[in-house]
């Protein structure tokens, strides 16, 4: 009797991490990963800023893309450190650049699926600016209240290694800068990446691990998961969403 007792334990502990896991599922086709550059230090950013966050009143949201906002950390000489920028987004910044054989990186810049995307400005929304997306295959994340997760990616093309890549997004940002370009502004930001983690493949497309931690703390949480093959930083397939997580335990760094 007391043989049978661990694993009907162990069975207890994992049926309660599934039912108060959330879950995010892409479709079959390419929901593509919608990458704003930004800076506070930079005087043109608010707008594009702004543009971003007025993303969370699309319909389309989280099922037909997935935004996201690095701050880079290049402009922090001129006069204002951003509080949300990281020496990893610009080098991130810098090796999108590399891959496209681009002369240079700025801000504001989007990136859709990869690709340099200026015509934001004109359309708006992500998707009336869609070329003919494939459909690279399903990506599903499930996470647990402790920030736990697992992941998989039944993929269309098995021929590439897979990357996962997971972000902690910050939600309903504010900040009042008094120093650089935007010296007496209050500037608000959402979906703002406080964390990065990339995994390899482990076993046919599936991951397990932690969320990775926050920078700073954030009135709101989302996460947006990506794959990518082949060592390429283009995203071939994207899901995220808001996530609640376990207050008592914060997730920025010490």
């Amino acid at each position: 009797m007391r043989h049978n007792l661990i694993p009907l334990a162990l069975f207890l502990i994992f049926a309660s991490h599934i039912s108060s896991a959330q879950t995010f599922t892409s479709t079959e086709q390419q929901v593509p990963l919608i990458e704003l550059y930004t800076s506070e230090g930079c005087s043109s950013c608010p707008p594009a800023d702004r543009y971003l966050s007025q993303l969370s009143d699309e319909k389309g949201l989280w099922e037909e893309f997935v935004p996201i906002a690095f701050h880079v950390d290049y402009w922090d000489y001129i006069g204002w450190k951003d509080p949300y920028a990281s020496k990893e987004y610009s080098q991130r910044q810098r090796r999108y650049a590399a891959e496209y054989r681009e002369t240079t990186v700025y801000t504001p810049g989007l990136r859709k699926a990869g690709e340099e995307w200026r015509s934001w400005r004109i359309f708006g929304n992500p998707r009336l600016d869609s070329d003919e997306a494939g459909n690279p295959g399903v990506l599903k994340i499930a996470v647990n209240n402790d920030g736990l997760f697992e992941a998989d990616f039944t993929a269309q093309d098995t021929s590439e290694s897979v990357q996962l890549t997971v972000a902690l997004l910050g939600l309903n940002l504010s900040n009042e800068v008094t120093r650089g370009e935007n010296r007496g502004k209050t500037l608000e930001h959402d979906f703002v990446v406080l964390g990065i983690s990339t995994y390899s493949s482990a076993n046919s497309g599936e991951w397990s691990g932690q969320l990775p931690a926050a920078s700073v703390d954030a009135p709101n949480y989302a996460i947006a998961a990506w794959v990518t093959q082949g060592g390429s930083l283009v995203p071939i397939q994207a899901t995220g969403g808001l996530i609640s997580i376990d207050q008592s335990q914060p997730l920025a760094k010490n």
